[in-house]
C-alpha cells in the first residue's frame, strides 16, 4: 500500500438498483472517502479504482459479490489507458465516467476501447449538457437526478433514443412514486432502498405472529440452546415448520428416497446455524419489494458483524449476528427500539448496546455505523481496509445463501 493511500482511507459499499417491477437488478460500487459523500471524490482516483476492484472483484469475485446482476463502476480515464481494464467480465458491468472524464481529449476513444470488449457505459444526464457533441449512441445508461425540478421532463425527451434511463437520489417513497409514474424511467437507486436509520411508523399492518417471528430469531441466537428447546419454539411457528420441512426433504439435504416427517428429526439434519440463517431470511420477508431489498441490506449488516466479531475474537460471532441484525430492526419495524426488546431474550450487555451503544458489542455497532455512513475519521486507515474486507465478503456470503440455499416458498 502507497504512502499517499495509507492517509486515504476510503468505504466500500453497494448501493442497490431496481427496476420497474422493483426487482433488484443491478447495484452500484461505492466508494466513498468522508461522510455523505454523492460522488467518489479522492485525489487519487486511479488508485481507489485499483483499490476497490482487488478487494470487491478479485478476491470474491462479481458472482458471488451481486450474481448474475449488473454492477457499476466509476471508471477513471486513467484506469483505462493504463490497465488493460483489469479483465474484469465486462457482460456485467457498466463502466460509468464522470463528467470530468470528458475534458480530456481521448476521452471518445476510450469509450470506444471500453465498448469494443464489451461493456456497457453509464455517464449522468449532464454530460450531455455539458457536452452536445457526444453520440447518445455511445451510452447505455444515463443517470439523471431525481432532485431536479425537470427530471420528469428530460427523462421523457430520452426515452426511445436507446439508453436505459436510471432515476437517482431517489431518497424516499414520495420520491419513488413520482419518478415511477412518470413512465420514462426504466431503473431507479437511492436510499429508498437501504434499511432506514431512524424509526419512522411505517403503518404497515403487521401480522399476528410478527412477535413470535421476531423471538424466534433472538432465541436461534443462545449457543446454550438445546435441540428439544429449538424444537419447542420452532412449534410455535406453524408456517416456519412447513418451510423447515421443504428445506430438509430438498434434493440438497434428503438421504436417499426417506423424506423426514418429524420435526425433531428436521431439526437434528439442519442444525441450529442453518435454521437461523433460514429464519433470518425467511421471516424477515415482505411481500413489498422495497422492505425485500431492504432485508439483503439487513443481512449484510448482520454477516459482516459477525465477521468483524470473528476477527476481533472479543464478540462471539453468532451473538454478533443477531447484534448487527436487530440494531437495525427497530427502523425496519418502524418500532422503537425498547418496544422491539421487550421479552427479547438477550443479555444486559447486548440489550445496553442496543439501546445505548455501551460496552464491547456497543463499540462494534459504531463500527458498522461508521462504516455505513462513510464517516472514516475516528478510524485508521488500516481498520477500514479490514471492514472493506468485511463488507465484501460478507455481501457475498449473503448472496450465496439467497442464491443457492434459500427455500423457494414465500412468506
Amino acid at each position: 500500500m502507497s504512502e499517499h493511500s495509507d492517509h486515504s482511507p476510503y468505504c466500500i459499499a453497494l448501493q442497490p438498483i431496481c427496476d420497474r417491477k422493483l426487482h433488484h437488478v443491478a447495484d452500484k460500487l461505492l466508494y466513498r472517502s468522508h461522510c455523505g459523500a454523492d460522488v467518489a471524490s479522492f485525489d487519487d482516483p486511479f488508485l481507489a479504482t485499483v483499490r476497490s476492484y482487488s478487494t470487491a472483484v478479485y478476491e470474491v469475485g462479481i458472482e458471488n459479490l451481486v450474481g448474475d446482476r449488473m454492477l457499476l463502476f466509476t471508471a477513471p480515464l486513467e484506469w483505462i489507458e493504463n490497465t488493460g481494464f483489469f479483465e474484469l467480465p465486462a457482460e456485467q458491468l457498466f463502466a460509468e465516467l464522470t463528467l470530468d472524464f470528458f475534458e480530456s481529449p481521448t476521452a471518445l476513444d476510450a469509450i470506444q476501447r471500453l465498448r469494443s470488449i464489451g461493456y456497457l457505459i453509464a455517464v449522468p444526464q449532464t454530460v450531455f449538457e455539458r457536452y452536445p457533441e457526444i453520440p447518445i449512441s455511445l451510452v447505455d445508461l444515463v443517470k439523471i437526478d431525481s432532485r431536479r425540478p425537470d427530471c420528469l421532463d428530460l427523462a421523457a425527451h430520452l426515452k426511445g433514443l436507446g439508453p436505459r434511463l436510471l432515476a437517482t437520489f431517489v431518497e424516499d417513497q414520495a420520491t419513488l412514486d413520482r419518478v415511477h409514474a412518470g413512465g420514462a424511467f426504466d431503473w431507479f437507486m437511492g436510499f429508498v432502498f437501504l434499511p432506514p436509520m431512524h424509526v419512522k411508523e411505517s403503518g404497515r399492518k403487521r401480522r399476528s405472529n410478527r412477535a413470535v417471528e421476531l423471538r424466534l430469531l433472538a432465541e436461534l441466537s443462545s449457543n446454550e440452546m438445546q435441540v428439544e428447546q429449538l424444537e419447542v419454539l420452532v412449534a410455535q411457528h406453524p408456517h416456519f415448520c412447513v418451510l423447515l420441512f421443504a428445506q430438509v426433504n430438498s434434493a440438497a439435504f434428503s438421504r436417499g428416497n426417506r423424506r423426514i416427517d418429524s420435526l425433531h428429526e428436521a431439526v437434528v439434519r439442519l442444525g441450529l446455524e442453518r435454521i437461523k440463517t433460514i429464519a433470518s431470511f425467511l421471516l424477515l420477508s415482505r411481500n413489498d419489494p422495497v422492505e425485500a431489498v431492504q432485508v439483503r441490506m439487513l443481512l449484510n449488516r448482520a454477516a459482516m458483524a459477525a465477521r468483524i466479531a470473528r476477527r476481533v475474537r472479543s464478540i462471539d460471532p453468532h451473538t454478533a449476528f443477531t447484534l448487527g441484525l436487530f440494531s437495525r430492526l427497530d427502523a425496519f419495524e418502524g418500532l422503537p427500539m425498547p418496544t422491539l426488546l421487550q421479552g427479547m431474550p438477550f443479555s444486559v450487555p447486548m440489550q445496553n448496546a442496543l439501546l445505548k451503544r455501551e460496552g464491547e458489542m456497543g463499540k462494534l455497532l459504531d463500527v458498522l455505523d461508521a462504516h455505513e455512513s462513510g464517516d472514516l475519521s475516528s478510524l485508521s486507515p488500516a481498520v477500514v481496509a479490514k471492514l472493506n474486507e468485511d463488507f465484501v465478503h460478507a455481501v457475498a456470503w449473503t448472496e450465496q445463501w439467497l442464491v443457492r440455499d434459500q427455500p423457494q416458498t414465500s412468506v
